[in-house]
């Protein structure tokens, strides 16, 4: 019997892929010989050079945007796929295996494009009762045997881990603990000012800090510019997540919100503090850092809907303490 040709599909944001990475992993452990195709986005397509797991990498945006993309379609065909599973669930990604005539395709029952799925899942994710490296991993369930549920973590080489050291080690830091400010929107977070006032926490204790801000982020250094001497420095323009990852794993720590270069660090293993909202559909319990130390710390109230402007607590994530952040990163340093 010929080795197994997969495609797996996950077209939205950095944290997301990375908790699918886990799916990679045990398709390769349990077929060794398959072929393995991702299908991403180019932004998030850099990762996998870190994913050794993934033989061929087709990207989405390099297509015309739409529902029904046809030269999309015809490289799913290309690939002669056997089993694709799309654990986004766009209707362009399952319309498109649907016409290009992949035999099967897995995924969750989600939305009205499941009628184009053979194999549909019932995950009822908005329940929020476990990870979502978890309901990625359970897709494989009645595919791979014993699915092993660990995170996924990166391995660099050697000449990865020199290339981030060499770019820290220029900007004259030793091991910083990076903070960073920024999010895509995914969830609410403290403010800038409040990371700058971390920062300021950190520097007193004579802790380098490396302030990581992302693309369209630059205006935000003008919140620690104050706080400039020998050891805070900016990382700014990195080319791309591979390039982010390789400096994040010359660091010693990591503190942001809810974003995927909070997953990044966590899959590189570094202690995290994580800053989440009491927001039922952002709870830590699906989309906190997993495989490595981390202290999460959210607003001392129950869940909520998230529609701040309606809300008497509006503003909750100012009432978050920051020093048990110094204080549990500081002991961190010291393990």
């Amino acid at each position: 019997m010929a080795d197994p040709r997969f495609l797996v599909s996950r077209t939205d944001r950095a944290g997301d892929l990375i908790l699918t990475l886990p799916l990679f992993r045990e398709l390769r452990k349990n077929f060794s010989g398959a072929h393995i195709v991702a299908h991403v986005r180019s932004y998030t397509a850099p990762l996998l050079k870190l994913c050794p797991e993934v033989d061929e990498v087709i990207i989405d945006d390099s297509y015309p945007v739409g529902l029904l993309s046809l030269p999309l379609v015809k490289a799913f065909k290309q690939l002669s796929i056997d089993h694709c599973f799309i654990v986004h669930p766009t209707g362009r990604a399952i319309l498109s295996a649907w016409r290009a005539g992949i035999s099967h395709r897995t995924g969750r029952a989600s939305n009205i494009w499941q009628l184009l799925l053979n194999d549909r899942h019932v995950q009822k994710r908005s329940r929020n009762e476990k990870h979502e490296f978890c309901y990625n991993l359970d897709l494989l369930s009645g595919t791979v045997a014993n699915i092993d549920y660990t995170p996924y973590h990166f391995r660099l080489a050697e000449l990865q881990k020199s290339s981030g050291a060499e770019i820290v080690s220029s900007l004259g830091l030793l091991r910083p603990v990076i903070i960073h400010p920024g999010h895509g929107g995914s969830a609410h977070n403290i403010s800038t000012a409040r990371y700058a006032e971390l920062a300021r926490m950190l520097l007193k204790q004579d802790i380098p800090v490396l302030i990581s801000l992302g693309p369209g982020e630059e205006e935000l250094k003008s919140h620690f510019e104050p706080l400039k001497c020998e050891i805070l420095n900016f990382l700014c323009n990195v080319p791309d997540l591979a390039g982010l990852a390789e400096v994040f794993s010359a660091c010693a720590g990591f503190i942001g919100g809810s974003t995927g270069p909070l997953h990044l660090a966590a899959a590189l293993q570094l202690p995290t503090v994580a800053f989440f909202p009491p927001v039922a559909a952002m709870t830590p319990k699906r989309w906190g850092p997993v495989g490595n130390r981390s202290l999460v710390l959210k607003p001392d109230m129950s869940y909520c809907n998230g529609r701040c402007d309606n809300c008497a607590s509006k503003g909750c994530m100012a009432s978050i303490a920051l020093e048990p952040a110094a204080e549990w990163i500081s002991q961190e340093l010291k393990v």
